[in-house]
């Protein structure tokens, strides 16, 4: 009979986080304080796995187990962790629970101090007053890094995007606060993460997105075209109505009067009419759709301008934004979506 060996009581589960540049993704490395072995790791997170839930259990019988996870949007997860903990080649396993968080930003490497990188086009600046010493607070919190800078005062801190290798540079000037990407919905996501954490209920702020922007303009430009062309097309449908009626209260005279032949052909161009009215209607219905997917881009990027803000601010630039949009004053919506002016 085999002598039963106990873990050791003192037996504790320690996690970190390690990036894999070549498969875009981090690692959750799970590993005990001995020489214990990790026989098997069930994870639980929402919106992270399907089904919300992930087992691994590796081949090899190691203290240590590495899980690959790559989330596609920049949400914090609260993973809660029961690790199965053993002997070598032993059939019991005691069962080990942590919880343990996966930071926002975790798709976000740091770059050393000496990397040269080319600097975003698009930013978004702001002040935040005697708020300053939380960025290192929040840049650990939020971030997959341990930054041990002590002057908040004057920082600079580059990443790169494991998902699409794009930069970030997030950088301070005594109180003025600069976050340096192309991905305007990325600087409104870090803009409220950090207001959250730092407390800051009300935030203006500058903004330059050339891309964005431009990407903008052409949308409006087809919300343009889109509303000329069910203008017209709605004009061709109430003319072609008209004839139709016509049509038919000719064909129906003919009847009365016993008039087939006559009543016949006019029947035949009611029906011609009709197929053409038909088809004047698909093509509105394909006019309104693509016209309610571009409004849909307008919005979305009137939400995102405004998430560049905080408070009173924010609804501000919406309701400033769809007012302009209204009166179809394109050059004050582009001027409220960069420097948040709405008076």
């Amino acid at each position: 009979e085999g002598q039963l060996v106990m873990v050791p009581v003192e037996t504790d589960i320690k996690c970190q986080w390690r990036v894999d540049a070549g498969r875009k993704c981090v690692k959750l490395c799970i590993a005990t304080s001995n020489d214990r072995v990790v026989r098997a790791v069930v994870i639980f997170a929402d919106q992270l796995f399907p089904g919300e839930s992930l087992f691994v259990c590796p081949k090899e019988q190691q203290p240590e187990v590495e899980v690959a996870l790559c989330p596609s949007k920049d949400v914090a997860n609260d993973l809660f962790l029961k690790v199965f903990v053993g002997v070598r080649n032993g059939n019991l396993f005691y069962l080990k629970e942590q919880n343990y968080k996966m930071p926002r930003f975790s798709m976000y490497v740091p770059l050393p101090i000496s990397t040269t990188v080319t600097e975003p086009d698009g930013y978004v600046s702001f002040s935040i007053g005697h708020k300053t010493s939380k960025m290192v607070e929040w840049l650990n919190t939020s971030f997959n890094i341990q930054f041990e800078h002590t002057n908040a005062e004057a920082l600079s801190v580059t990443f790169v995007s494991l998902r699409d290798d794009r930069n970030l540079i997030i950088s301070v000037k005594s109180s003025e606060v600069t976050i340096m990407t192309e991905n305007m919905e990325l600087a409104g996501d870090l803009v409220q993460d950090l207001c959250d954490m730092a407390g800051i209920d009300e935030l203006e702020s500058t903004a330059h997105f050339p891309q964005a922007m431009a990407e903008f303009s052409e949308v409006v430009k087809q919300v343009d075209a889109h509303n000329a062309t069910r203008l017209a097309l709605a004009a061709e449908s109430s003319e072609m109505g008209g004839e139709l009626k016509e049509l038919l209260v000719r064909a129906e005279d003919a009847r009365l009067l016993g008039d087939f032949v006559r009543m016949k052909g006019l029947y035949g161009q009611l029906m011609t009419q009709n197929k053409a009215l038909l088809a004047e209607h698909a093509k509105r219905c394909n006019n309104q759709t693509a016209l309610l997917q571009a409004l849909k881009q307008v919005n979305q990027m009137i939400q995102r301008a405004a998430r560049l803000r905080m408070g009173t601010v924010k609804a501000a630039v919406v309701s400033a934004c769809r007012d302009a949009m209204k009166n179809n004053n394109m050059q004050r919506v582009l001027n409220i979506i960069e420097t948040g002016n709405t008076s």
